[in-house]
C-alpha cells in the first residue's frame, strides 16, 4: 500500500512539474521558426481587438514565412472557430498589389488559443499575403485581418 501511494505521489509530482515547466506556445513562436517580423491586430468591424496575427521569417529554404492567429480576447478556456492563411505571391507582385497565389498554406478549426502555424517557402524575393479570422464562440460575429502583398 505504501508503495502504491509512493508511486502515485511521484506520478503527481511529475505531472504537476511537467505542467508548471512546459514551454508556452508564445515562447515557441506558435510552431514557427525564425524571428517575429510583424504583428497585425485582428479586429471586429467596430474596432474591438480579439487577437493578433503573428508573422515570422527565417532564411531557411530560400526564405520561409510562417504565421499564427492568436486569440487575446476570449481566453484559452473558450473554444472558437479560427482561421489563418498565408500565400506566397507570384513573381512580379508589387507591395500592396493583387497577390496571385504561387504557394499557400492554411489552418482552420475550433481552437482554444491559436490557429496555425502555416508556412510558405521561397519567399526571399516575393511578396506574401496573410489573413486571419477569429469567430466568437457562438459564431455570430467575427474579427479579421487581411495583409495583402506585404514583406516583398
Amino acid at each position: 500500500m505504501r508503495r502504491a501511494i509512493s508511486l502515485l505521489s511521484a506520478a503527481f509530482v511529475m505531472l504537476v512539474g511537467g505542467i508548471a515547466f512546459a514551454p508556452t506556445a508564445s515562447a515557441a513562436g506558435y510552431g514557427c521558426g525564425g524571428n517575429l517580423i510583424d504583428t497585425y491586430s485582428v479586429k471586429t468591424d467596430s474596432g474591438t481587438k480579439w487577437g493578433v496575427l503573428n508573422l515570422y521569417y527565417s532564411t531557411a529554404n530560400g526564405g520561409t514565412n510562417c504565421a499564427a492567429v492568436v486569440d487575446t480576447y476570449w481566453g484559452t478556456g473558450t473554444t472558437k472557430l479560427m482561421v489563418v492563411n498565408i500565400w506566397k505571391c507570384r513573381a512580379g507582385t508589387t507591395p500592396g498589389g493583387t497577390c496571385l497565389i504561387d504557394q499557400q498554406d492554411n489552418d482552420s478549426g475550433n481552437f482554444s488559443s491559436y490557429a496555425g502555424p502555416v508556412a510558405v517557402t521561397g519567399t526571399a524575393s516575393r511578396c506574401i499575403h496573410v489573413d486571419g479570422t477569429i469567430w466568437n464562440p457562438s459564431r455570430t460575429a467575427a474579427a479579421s485581418v487581411n495583409a495583402n502583398a506585404v514583406h516583398c
